[in-house]
């Protein structure tokens, strides 16, 4: 038997208002029968609404709680916010106008810098006495600055000073607090000033990307060299055929730069999915072996219990092995299928004889509708999928489902939506759906709310 590893845990990354107040009891109990001693929970998006039943329901179980947070949205918010501050596009104009998800600042903004370290300190005043672990983000997504001074930079340069900030704020107001950052997409290279970090006391490394039906260091991963040009942040592929290898090229760079600080994020249930299991537990579970190889501190898994019934089979094995506990694995025929074949994501291949493979009707009737949804989304699709996903809300992300399947056939131009409510046209134009649904009152019902704005979207979608 092997020694637990310290860090074993959830990520419900922006989900938690997507969870009824039983969902979250039920997710957070059940990471006690698993022996998981750690979540991440996001402060910007559902803390307000559930920060007592967290507490209490985390203190229960003896979970320890990381509380993360976007940077620039939360600390910026402490101030009288000016648009100059925030990232541009190189004609000028700004990515976001407001501060939201994937919000970034520009560092060449000097008011923008005092603000955000200002910001930081009113923030620390608030935290409550039973958070202990605090964690910084960068915005959701890549929309960095390109002004003139920024765009010459790599990306995680532009985000450079604020991570100074954030580390030399922490330091002197609450010395006491375990704190960290991320290593993220597009912000992947070792930083040219490494002071900040070794002052932290973790490092969270996101595995961002990655292909969740091979392990790391699997050569035959899908190159999807696409993806890999994309998420270096430069725009073409480095030093590696694939995400994964590149992935695992920079996770040893950062642990040796900062020994037992590293500690993993897997998109392991990845929003995107809508719920579809992606057939990935073997490579998930020689990953592991991996990580207790190299060091790594700990995992925590995406999850969240809108959906966690079709990763639960997987997630209890995890446990097991992070527990120190030998796990016997043998691969489904399904999962040796496609750890033999070069296709992205499970489902987004419009040929792949899901009948052949899938056998329960649920399961089934579940990836069928996510394999129209992402290959041919028309109006009957995706009123299909939402009708499915609201009839089994216990077990599928139905809110997400409305709203991404949306996203995605609009995005491609194969439904629109005409003469939808103000408050329809809002949510549809959020740029993330969790920015919606943080700013409903907290005396309304966030689910109840943006359940009738999805079937508003059922009943007017129509086809391009």
């Amino acid at each position: 038997m092997n020694s637990p590893f310290p860090i074993r845990g959830f990520n419900p990354c922006e989900s938690l208002l997507r969870h009824t107040p039983e969902q979250l009891r039920t997710f957070l109990r059940r990471m006690k029968t698993l022996n998981m001693n750690t979540i991440i929970i996001h402060y910007d998006y559902g803390w307000k609404r559930y920060q007592k039943l967290i507490l209490e329901e985390c203190e229960k179980a003896g979970i320890s709680i990381i509380l993360m947070t976007f940077g620039p949205r939360t600390f910026l918010s402490y101030t009288d916010c000016k648009p100059q501050w925030l990232a541009k596009k190189e004609d000028g104009s700004l990515w976001t106008e407001k501060l939201e998800c994937e919000t970034n600042p520009c560092r060449f903004e000097p008011e923008c810098l005092e603000a955000f370290e200002y910001g930081i300190k009113c923030w620390l005043k608030e935290l409550p006495p039973q958070i202990h672990h605090i964690h910084m983000r960068a915005a959701d997504g890549g929309y960095y600055c390109e002004c003139p001074k920024c765009r010459h930079l790599p990306q995680s340069e532009r985000w450079a000073p604020f991570v100074e900030i954030f580390a030399k704020t922490v330091m002197e107001n609450r010395p006491d607090l375990r704190f960290e950052t991320d290593i993220y997409y597009k912000r992947y290279d070792l930083p040219e000033n490494q002071t900040p970090y070794l002052q932290m006391t973790d490092l969270m490394f996101d595995t961002f990307n990655r292909h969740n039906s091979f392990s790391l260091d699997d050569p035959n991963e899908p190159k999807r060299k696409h993806i890999l040009a994309d998420m270096t942040g430069y725009g073409t592929a480095v030093d590696s055929d694939g995400p994964n290898g590149y992935l695992l090229k920079r996770l040893q760079e950062w642990n040796s730069s900062f020994p037992n600080k590293v500690y993993i994020h897997e998109n392991t249930m990845g929003q995107s999915f809508l719920g579809v299991f992606q057939h990935g537990t073997s490579a998930l579970l020689k990953d592991l072996e991996l990580y207790r190889k190299m060091g790594i501190r700990g995992v925590c898994y995406e999850a969240f219990e809108p959906g966690y019934s079709s990763f639960a089979p997987m997630f209890e094995l995890l446990a097991k092995f992070m527990n120190g506990e030998e796990v016997f694995y043998e691969p489904t025929p399904l999962e040796k299928k496609i750890s033999q074949s070069n296709i992205g994501m499970f489902c987004d291949d419009p040929d792949f004889p899901l009948e052949k493979w899938i056998h329960d009707p649920f399961q089934l009737k579940h990836n069928q509708l996510y394999q129209k949804i992402l290959t041919d989304c028309t109006p009957e699709s995706y009123r299909e999928f939402v009708h499915f996903a609201f009839e089994h809300e216990e077990k599928l992300d139905a809110l997400f489902i409305g709203i991404f399947a949306q996203k995605w056939g609009s995005h491609f131009k194969k439904i629109q939506f005409k003469n939808l409510s103000p408050e329809a046209e809002e949510l549809v134009n959020s740029r993330k759906p969790w920015d919606y649904m943080e700013k409903i009152p907290l005396d309304q019902d966030p689910i109840a709310v943006c359940k009738k704005l999805v079937l508003e979207l059922v009943e007017k979608v129509t086809e391009v």
